[in-house]
């Protein structure tokens, strides 16, 4: 018998975010868009910057229209161009704070951090997004930092083949639906190993 189980789930939140990301790879890109159309129209602005924008701009809009599926299916390159639009924005807020327009280089700014705070939610997303069932307790997925039950606090567990149900000592009831079904053997193994850690309570 393993001495730990680890259960892929469906977190709503989680869900949530990633249903998201369409619309906020199109603020970006549309940011992105704006500031290259400006720098190419200023006396003084710098071409190849505005090139490269327009560049990273196409594609991230290729990502929104033609490979939107890909933003759920494979959310590592979610996170990639989440990293570049973060970058830009922040290479944005630099540039126009050299050129003394403050207030714009600072809402450029709130976004890039706004989108660096996004990219580690995405990021907690693919590595924390399935409950730990361990002898030391259980771990529960969260965007900032998984959360930690102790056996002592824990009432019942009640694995399903479909969902999995934790219920405290103080009356916090926590429920999430399994990605995958389990098989009759692997919800048996999980049951008993969850009866005996609580019997040792």
């Amino acid at each position: 018998m393993p001495n730990q189980y680890t259960l892929p789930v469906v977190h709503p939140a989680f869900e949530l975010l990633k249903r998201s990301a369409r619309i906020l790879h199109f603020i970006a890109a549309s940011v992105i868009l704006a500031n290259a159309l400006f720098e190419l129209k200023a006396d003084d602005g710098n071409a190849l910057l505005s090139y490269m924008q327009l560049i990273i701009a196409a594609d991230v809009y290729l990502l929104i229209f033609l490979g939107g599926s890909l933003l759920v299916a494979a959310p590592r390159l979610n996170l990639v161009f989440r990293f570049i639009e973060t970058l830009t924005l922040l290479g944005i807020s630099a540039t126009l704070a050299s050129d003394g327009l403050g207030w714009l280089a600072f809402a450029h700014l709130a976004m890039s951090v706004g989108y660096g705070f996004l990219f580690y939610r995405e990021w907690r997303v693919i590595h924390s997004e399935a409950v730990d069932i361990k002898p030391t307790g259980i771990t529960l997925p969260n965007f900032l930092k998984d959360g930690e039950i102790g056996w002592n606090e824990v009432k019942a567990i009640i694995p399903k083949y479909h969902s999995i149900i934790i219920e405290t000592f103080r009356n916090k009831r926590i429920s999430f639906e399994l990605r995958n079904n389990l098989g009759i053997e692997e919800l048996e193994q999980i049951d008993d190993f969850c009866k005996k850690h609580l019997g040792a309570v």
